[in-house]
């Protein structure tokens, strides 16, 4: 079986798992991954949410703040950033609209310019400023959450409530949502992987441990022709030739399977 195929039924069958809820099946735990626990069929709590209750207005439930970091921890450590590429229902997502952002950058000169200017590279940080200010620091000082206006949140969770339910009242945050939600739409339609590069949360979570996982992708620089096939098919925009364990690498193996030269794997510490 192709590799990428494979890849597509680990998403789905993560994507089915996260929807159990509409079974009955609940369980105790956060998602390894990007998703919203206000889904009418979430199975899981969003780690984001956990965290943000847990520091809710200082009022600090050790619990819930330890919980989703031992469990986006564990899975980081075990396997790095690959639930961004092999789990999230939302990565899924960005994979099935990369072939819009792709076509766009070959057919106008525009958008073939962007993930290229210089600074793009700490545009890749907006990722940790909200995770830290909108997820943590925010909700301790003020109470605001960021799970009340994440595109996730109304994808999974306003839409399909409204469809079931179409007295539902949002809550004031709705508009901004909203706002949000059509923004990231454009995002992912013009930048492939775009939401996973710069702005989500629960990737700044996982994206350090890239640097201690059991398993990562190595180039062997040796073998390596420079021939940037590796570069121009991967999602996240990474130099492949010259990476290290980088951060943003979400393990989709593409490069993997492009490399003409068989010098990229996967390895096992």
């Amino acid at each position: 079986m192709k590799f990428q195929i494979k890849r597509w039924i680990s998403q789905i069958i993560f994507l089915i798992s996260a929807n159990l809820g509409a079974l009955g099946i609940k369980t105790g735990f956060c998602y390894p991954f990007f998703y919203c626990n206000a889904c009418p069929a979430a199975s899981a709590a969003c780690p984001l949410r956990a965290i943000e209750v847990g520091v809710f207005k200082a009022q600090f439930k050790w619990k819930l703040i330890t919980f989703p970091f031992l469990i986006i921890g564990t899975v980081g450590v075990s396997t790095g950033r690959a639930a961004c590429g092999w789990a999230c229902p939302v990565g899924m997502l960005q994979r099935a609209t990369g072939a819009v952002p792709r076509f766009l950058k070959k057919k106008l000169k525009f958008f073939s310019k962007i993930g290229q200017i210089k600074i793009e590279k700490y545009f890749r940080y907006i990722k940790y400023i909200i995770f830290i200010g909108l997820v943590v620091i925010i909700p301790i000082l003020i109470g605001f959450m960021f799970t009340d206006i994440c595109p996730a949140g109304i994808l999974t969770g306003t839409i399909p409530f409204w469809i079931l339910n179409p007295k539902y009242t949002p809550n004031p945050f709705f508009n901004i949502a909203l706002v949000i939600f059509i923004l990231f739409l454009i995002l992912i339609f013009i930048i492939e992987r775009g939401w996973c590069r710069y702005f989500c949360p629960v990737g700044a979570m996982f994206a350090p441990f890239n640097k201690v996982s059991l398993i990562h992708v190595e180039v062997n620089k040796k073998e390596c022709t420079h021939c940037n096939v590796c570069s121009d098919v991967c999602p996240m925009g990474i130099d492949v030739p010259n990476m290290h364990r980088d951060p943003e690498c979400i393990l989709c193996g593409k490069c993997v399977t492009g490399c003409p030269k068989n010098g990229i794997k996967f390895k096992r510490l």
